[in-house]
């Protein structure tokens, strides 16, 4: 009897994921298709707030930043990079060990930086790999890092992209979190600026902050983060995503990245 109720459990949930899961799929196009529309006609709100679509006996939660609104770990400059070890408690001297490691891990050459890491360091702790003398290509790839632990890496890889092809962020396509790096911790800062932003329709609003970190780039890359539940239900299903838009194209987009994650990753 407990085999056959534990089967049929088991049965159950894997029909359960896999309905939620496409239901992902379909919020991911009507996600991509209020993108294509003007910003002062979509109901989806970029920038990490939540949105939601209800369809079909489920409804989504659905969370947009623009791959420019993250920080790029292989353009960021190392006083960027020092704001968000500090939002995540890597301070002092223990901060400025960690951006010699990256820094050796993503340049060319095997020459050392004062508290960093070659590939006779990584040996010397047993690994059978070194720096990769490469820009990093997925953010996964920060788990390599010399000392990275997964606890610190399950809280900067949130701030963290390898897409966006510029050392700035673009404050329109920001999530919360990011702004917070920007503001160097100023909630309420933050906040207001958030307001006048989603007030603001899509219209550029200058944050009164961050000055020396900001851009305007904007390239047609996504980061989606939803959560899928049935109406009435109370399992979720939660994942993320990152797609590039092909505007002109019989697909619309393609997307290149996707995993179920832990609501505790979730945008602000």
């Amino acid at each position: 009897m407990y085999s056959v109720k534990t089967e049929t459990q088991m049965v159950s949930y894997a029909r359960e994921n896999a309905q939620a899961r496409a239901f992902a799929d379909a919020a991911t196009h009507y996600t991509v298709m209020q993108l294509f529309l003007p910003p002062d006609k979509r109901e989806v709100i970029i920038g990490g707030g939540a949105s939601r679509w209800v369809y079909g006996g489920y409804q989504a939660e659905i969370r947009v930043v623009g791959e420019n609104g993250l920080i790029d770990i292989n353009r960021a400059d190392r006083r960027l990079l020092t704001l968000v070890l500090e939002q995540v408690g890597v301070i002092d001297d223990e901060a400025e060990t960690l951006l010699d490691i990256i820094e050796d891990f993503r340049d060319p050459d095997d020459l050392k930086h004062i508290n960093g890491a070659e590939d006779d360091d990584y040996a010397d702790e047993g690994l059978d790999f070194g720096a990769k003398d490469a820009p990093f290509e997925r953010i996964e790839e920060l788990q390599q890092v010399l000392g990275m632990t997964p606890r610190l890496y399950e809280a900067l890889s949130r701030y963290l992209s390898v897409n966006s092809n510029s050392g700035g962020i673009n404050p329109m396509l920001a999530p919360r979190q990011i702004l917070l790096v920007l503001a160097e911790g100023d909630a309420e800062m933050v906040d207001e600026y958030i307001r006048q932003r989603d007030d603001a329709e899509g219209a550029f609003v200058q944050p009164p902050f961050g000055s020396g970190f900001l851009d305007h780039t904007q390239q047609p890359l996504y980061r989606l983060q939803i959560k899928v539940k049935p109406l009435g239900g109370t399992t979720e299903y939660f994942e993320e995503r990152a797609i590039r838009l092909l505007p002109g194209r019989t697909t619309p987009f393609i997307t290149y990245f996707r995993t179920r994650e832990s609501t505790s990753r979730q945008f602000e």
